[in-house]
């Protein structure tokens, strides 16, 4: 039951088609909320049947192409003080969701929605990615959805909702952006439709040229993507370039990035981007996440290491609420990366310092361990202790990362110091063998 005091909330939704996501949908919001609207645009299983059955308002509402259109209709039924509206492949977790009344109940009257991290799962169920929404907020006559696709909120047309940032409190788990949900969208060529639509009413709406790149994007055709990115960074106000605004400093991103993969394209374009996103966007470290990964990649390691940097220093000052996703979420292929940039650029020390950082968290990554036992050895090598100075890195790796006696770290060890071509290291962990040991340790790696 939802209690008296709290905030009167009304959960909802558009669907279609949606019987293997609706209960869920409809579960998270049991003794949250007071109300759950859902409208229907054309169901033909039992989204209906399942929706009513768990207790929810269903509406029916003729498919118009304009997401925003059905959903003002959804928030035209709603009777709370406050809204949420999610879609049936998105829910709040049980813990999530019994904070929201509480938080609800503090927020002024000036605060018109909150701000909630998105969790985005793949196939797997793992996190494939993280970005912000606000699908709480007050109803408000004014307040409503604009665009057929790409819907935003916004007060009287003329600006976004003063929003509260909850999102280190609130996240919202979303599944439906799998591969397979991807691909199917893609081919109904849906959204690339919407887009054209909206373009062709406002051809310099820059907002929708950064989705119609996004689109392009997706379908690999890269100089449509590039046309329609530039022409919506040309049309850009100056005003949405000094705050930090996920759709705008997103469109340098997804250029950069593409500028920076798709073969075929000018160094000089990239780093012609790269440029004006920092100086717009300097809290967002995923630009220097992108040239930097991009020259080491491509073997220039000294300017691989500056940006690098330059990317964790960044997300460092600034944090990672609303930016920094990328950085943030490679952070171990990011230190990795540096380290072996460091080490060909002659700072084993450097080198050293971040791959311990990483055998720490996580003794296993092979890549690091290599890298750590080639920057010993070429210490070594400097003073001509490379073959007498083996068996101390070896015992280095047993006290501060390995444990010898477990027959797991010494196949790894072993493993690492054959990827990473110092003989004199192998003899010494092949030594901590018994001999039926490496018999089936030999039979093994010669299969593999």
């Amino acid at each position: 039951m939802v209690r008296k005091d709290q905030p009167k909330i009304s959960q909802c939704m558009i669907v279609k088609n949606e019987e293997k996501n609706i209960e869920r949908a409809l579960l998270w919001g049991k003794g949250i909320v007071a109300e759950q609207i859902v409208v229907d645009t054309g169901s033909t299983d039992r989204t209906v049947e399942l929706a009513e059955k768990m207790g929810a308002k269903v509406y029916s509402f003729a498919w118009i192409d304009d997401f925003s259109a059905a959903k003002n209709f959804a928030i035209s039924k709603a009777t709370g003080d406050w809204i949420a509206f999610l879609d049936a492949d998105e829910y709040f977790s049980d813990e999530d969701a019994k904070k929201i009344p509480a938080l609800l109940a503090k927020l002024s009257g000036e605060c018109e929605s909150v701000l909630t991290a998105m969790l985005q799962l793949d196939d797997a169920g793992l996190v494939k990615a993280v970005d912000t929404h606000m699908r709480l907020f007050r109803r408000h006559p004014d307040l409503r959805y604009k665009n057929r696709i790409h819907e935003f909120l916004s007060f009287r047309g003329e600006r976004p909702p003063r929003f509260w940032d909850a999102t280190q409190e609130l996240s919202i788990i979303h599944t439906g952006y799998t591969e397979t949900e991807n691909k199917r969208k893609r081919d109904e060529g849906r959204n690339l439709r919407l887009i054209q639509r909206e373009l062709m009413e406002d051809p310099d709406n820059y907002e929708m040229l950064v989705y119609l790149g996004n689109e392009y994007e997706t379908l690999e055709k890269w100089d449509l993507a590039e046309d329609a990115y530039r022409r919506a960074i040309a049309l850009m106000p100056g005003s949405v370039k000094g705050d930090y605004d996920v759709l705008t400093s997103g469109c340098a991103f997804r250029f950069l990035e593409l500028l920076a993969v798709v073969p075929g394209k000018n160094e000089s374009d990239m780093m012609e981007i790269y440029e004006w996103a920092v100086e717009n966007w300097p809290e967002e470290g995923d630009f220097s996440y992108i040239v930097g990964n991009y020259y080491a990649v491509k073997g220039d390691y000294v300017a691989g290491e500056r940006y690098l940097r330059k990317a964790l220093e960044t997300m460092e000052r600034y944090g990672t609420s609303r930016r920094s996703s990328l950085t943030s979420a490679k952070i171990m292929e990011t230190y990795e990366l540096l380290a072996v940039c460091c080490l060909n650029n002659g700072d084993r020390e450097e080198c050293v310092r971040y791959t311990t950082a990483l055998l720490k968290e996580n003794r296993y990554l092979m890549t690091t361990a290599m890298l750590f036992i080639v920057a010993f050895r070429q210490d070594l090598a400097k003073t001509g202790q490379e073959k007498s100075g083996a068996s101390k890195v070896a015992a280095l790796l047993g006290k501060s990362f390995y444990d010898f006696t477990s027959l797991k770290d010494r196949i790894f060890v072993l493993r690492a110091a054959m990827d990473a071509r110092y003989p004199e290291l192998i003899e010494v962990i092949r030594g901590l063998f018994t001999p039926e040991e490496l018999a089936q340790v030999d039979r093994a790696l010669n299969k593999t």
